[in-house]
């Protein structure tokens, strides 16, 4: 489909990859419903949307909440608007040691990351399938193409978006509606405040995603790895040679720096 005149839904649009692709996709002529937790977040994008000439509606929505989610297509609805994208670029990663936290906290991150994407395509779809064309870009991330220690319940999470996205776009194949998912390495966001890289796990610039996301509105090129170089060493490397991925991932410490960084919900979400 084409990178303009379009109206494009992004949620955690108040900063970082959801901040950078709403400015680009303004720049190219597209319309922006922002969805954010947090409402003075999105100011600033707002101006710089409309800055660009385009219109920006900003939404407040949790979506760890599914009433939320509801609530959001229905305001939406009867606002009179429609889209003809869906980015679920919202998420949270804390870190750590699996047993060493409260479940409550790994449960955040499963209602943030799975059940609120998941609620939203399910919400969003009558209105994606009166488009002529149209499509979904769920955010994944390379934890959820292999886990390493630190991040067990954020693997799980985005490994459930690799499936979750996988299965969707075979089951939308015949539609209009087409379905990509973005697995990025590390972006400069403070998402990844206090963590150390490693030669698995490169830092990326945010604008590399935000590219990545704009190419795939085209495209539909289904899944996209950020670096595409990473392809190599965590998808056709672990398949030929499990045991010695496997080996060489705990012996590099792949990401290490998670379960050091520990982190909780602070640096995440408002809380």
């Amino acid at each position: 489909m084409k990178l303009s005149g379009n109206t494009i839904l992004i949620t955690g649009c108040g900063m970082g990859i959801g901040a950078l692709t709403a400015e680009r996709l303004a720049k190219e002529g597209n319309d922006i419903i922002g969805v954010d937790i947090n409402q003075s977040l999105m100011k600033e994008i707002q101006l710089k949307v409309e800055s660009a000439g385009r219109k920006f509606y900003g939404y407040v929505c949790d979506l760890s909440k599914e009433d939320d989610i509801g609530n959001l297509i229905k305001k939406i609805r009867k606002n009179k608007l429609s889209f003809q994208v869906l980015i679920n670029n919202a998420g949270i990663a804390p870190s750590g040691p699996f047993e060493g936290k409260d479940f409550s906290v790994w449960e955040k991150a499963l209602q943030i990351n799975v059940h609120g994407p998941m609620k939203l395509v399910y919400e969003s779809l009558p209105i994606l399938r009166e488009q002529k064309e149209a499509c979904i870009i769920n955010l994944a991330s390379i934890a959820g193409k292999f886990g390493t220690e630190g991040t067990v319940t954020y693997s799980a999470t985005k490994h459930a978006m690799v499936g979750f996205s996988q299965a969707l776009k075979m089951e939308l194949y015949e539609t209009q509606i087409g379905v990509s998912w973005i697995c990025p390495s590390m972006a400069k966001t403070r998402m990844i405040d206090g963590v150390k890289p490693s030669i698995f796990t490169p830092v990326i610039e945010p604008d590399q995603v935000a590219k990545a996301i704009c190419k795939a509105i085209v495209k539909n090129p289904g899944e996209v790895l950020v670096p595409s170089y990473l392809r190599s060493t965590i998808v056709i490397m672990p398949a030929l040679f499990p045991k010695f991925s496997l080996w060489l991932a705990v012996k590099t410490k792949a990401s290490k720096g998670w379960l050091l960084a520990n982190k909780g919900l602070e640096k995440n979400i408002p809380v």
